[in-house]
């Protein structure tokens, strides 16, 4: 998911590790998707996709935080659904470019595909999408400074 501010940083209980399992369970159906919770007690641990590993890495960071950006607020299926959704990229062909700006449109675009994920209610989608529009945003600020400098000249 990324790192912001306004996510959990606490390292995650059993309880809510189990919960996470049986979402994933939920989410893959049949897809056998390892998910590796070993980091998830570990204060600041972050969820992502490790594409040399083939596996997704549960992170403190699943659970929503205080932040009121959509990021922050995005529930654990809907963190989880974004996750998955690297993979299924990946799995069709995507490779994920690593650096600013284009890390942006590759979150924006994995939030956009995981907002389609049937089990999600229609908040998770919401928040996905919104996740998206603000990676969206973030992605053309640059450029549209460059834009109004132009402008100017």
């Amino acid at each position: 998911m990324g790192f912001t501010a306004g996510r959990n940083r606490i390292g995650l209980t059993e309880k809510q590790i189990a919960y996470c399992i049986e979402a994933w369970a939920a989410l893959c159906a049949d897809q056998p998707i390892r998910l590796v919770t070993s980091e998830a007690v570990h204060y600041g641990s972050r969820s992502h996709f490790n594409e040399a590993r083939g596996m997704v890495l549960l992170g403190a960071d699943v659970l929503p935080g205080s932040g009121v950006d959509a990021n922050d607020r995005l529930s654990t299926l809907a963190c989880l659904a974004h996750e998955l959704a690297h993979v299924e990229r990946f799995l069709l062909g995507y490779r994920r470019p690593l650096d600013l700006p284009d890390v942006l449109l590759d979150e924006a675009e994995t939030s956009l595909r995981a907002a389609f994920t049937s089990i999600l209610g229609p908040k998770d989608r919401e928040d996905l999408v919104e996740d998206a529009r603000d990676r969206l945003i973030q992605w053309l600020a640059p450029r549209e400074c460059e834009r109004e400098t132009d402008a100017e000249d």
